[in-house]
């Protein structure tokens, strides 16, 4: 029998403000936190519109501003996310075995800034205002911070979180696109299962509300441009749906053991009992019926968690909002639940702070984590008109519910595919 893995901590740093509280009232109201730019360098962007932390001090978290220089702003959020998990979590590390305490995040390319980099590619012009490598290597390079390189490492907010805290336990870097940070929970799971640690810190990390961040999405042809109310710009599964709103944040949740939680008393938000992960050989978004790495990704998380789909309560589906995916997406689902369908409620809430990428992950599994806990399924924001062919019953309006369980999808930009199934613990105890 495997063990049973307890969330006992969560620690959450988005557009809605510090910590689960303020991210919960967002979500449970359906009240987006998505405006323009504060940066006026924006305005005349065709990008204009995101769900941007505001009044963040990383100094709050951060004491050392030798530390700072070498954190970029997606690592500065991995550390104050995982101090407000640890902190939630009411763990005593002095009194904490931190060789059995590890880490598993998801993250990926962090975005240079251009005040930096610009620098360094300023020197490496020719006399006639083109760009040369030879010169760059020579000189531009040296214009940079010696150790410019260590803030855009993607194995860097683990090794921060790691020097913060003092563990000392298996660490993880997942960088599949956006569902880094669910597979990294579902790692997570795995290593405590396997017996390599007690306790893990995992979820993950990511802002994309930069200039770079911005032009790579853009370029890709990924982002909404229906931007005129921006709280109602991002609307996944609807009619309008027409691409992503970008936002940044990170989501880090304490996994334990349970008898580790049983002995120290610890409050048990849910337990994790169920993980999928899957990838989209031959994925194509302009193929809506190739759903098949999608559907199996649930149904691994379904089985894992030696589940029927009739015992799930409700769904947080990834809904991305880019058209051609909330259709795999919902003919995903149908495939899976087919007449058990009619008895959940499907809901989503990237509206509320934007696509938060490689974080979305932790952000998201948070809010289904307290939608259990209340007992209320949240609403699906900016959902006027369902797109024909996302048949699926949403959850129009915040709802009620007695459900147990949920199911959590998290799909990745080019195929990566991963799931989760969470319970209440007293339905398993």
């Amino acid at each position: 029998m495997k063990q049973r893995i307890a969330i006992t901590g969560m620690g959450l740093i988005t557009s809605c403000g510090l910590g689960v509280e303020p991210y919960w009232e967002a979500v449970s109201r359906g009240l987006s936190y998505l405006g323009y730019f504060s940066d006026p360098s924006y305005q005349n962007s065709p990008v204009r519109i995101g769900g941007q932390i505001r009044d963040f001090n990383p100094i709050a978290f951060v004491k050392s501003r030798k530390s700072l220089k070498l954190m970029s702003r997606e690592i500065q959020l991995a550390v104050a996310a995982s101090q407000l998990a640890v902190q939630d979590s009411g763990l005593d590390l002095s009194q904490v075995n931190r060789d059995r305490f590890g880490i598993s995040i998801g993250t990926g390319i962090i975005n240079s800034e251009l005040d930096e980099v610009g620098l360094g590619i300023k020197n490496g012009l020719t006399d006639e205002g083109e760009f040369c490598f030879q010169k760059f290597g020579q000189s531009g390079i040296r214009s940079l911070y010696p150790l410019w390189l260590l803030k855009y490492l993607p194995n860097m907010p683990a090794c921060h979180i790691s020097i913060a805290h003092g563990l000392r336990g298996p660490s993880n870097t997942i960088t599949t696109s956006s569902a880094a940070g669910t597979q990294a929970i579902g790692e997570a799971c795995r290593i405590i299962e396997r017996g390599d640690a007690d306790l893990m810190l995992c979820g993950g990390t990511d802002s994309k509300i930069n200039a770079m961040g911005l032009a790579r999405f853009n370029s890709l042809g990924l982002l909404s441009f229906h931007n005129h109310i921006p709280q109602k710009a991002y609307c996944p599964f609807d009619r309008c749906h027409d691409g992503i709103i970008l936002g940044e944040g990170a989501g880090l949740l304490v996994l334990e053991g349970w008898e580790h939680a049983r002995r120290r008393s610890a409050r048990i938000y849910a337990e994790i009992v169920g993980y999928g992960s899957s990838s989209d050989f031959n994925y194509d978004p302009k193929h809506p019926e190739d759903f098949t790495g999608k559907r199996q990704a649930m149904m691994g998380a379904l089985q894992d968690a030696a589940m029927a789909p009739n015992e799930i309560g409700f769904l947080l589906a990834n809904g991305s909002g880019i058209p051609l995916e909330d259709i795999q997406e919902s003919h995903a689902i149908q495939s899976v639940f087919q007449s058990a369908l009619s008895e959940i409620k499907v809901t989503g809430v990237k509206p509320i702070t934007g696509h938060v990428v490689y974080g979305a992950g932790g952000v998201e599994l948070a809010a289904g984590i307290m939608a259990l806990r209340e007992g209320r399924v949240p609403p699906l924001a900016n959902l006027d008109v369902p797109d024909p062919e996302c048949d699926l019953p949403f959850a129009k309006k915040a709802e009620s519910s007695e459900a147990k369980s949920f199911l959590f999808n998290s799909f990745g930009f080019g195929g990566q595919n991963a799931a989760l199934v969470v319970a209440q613990t007293d339905s398993r105890d």
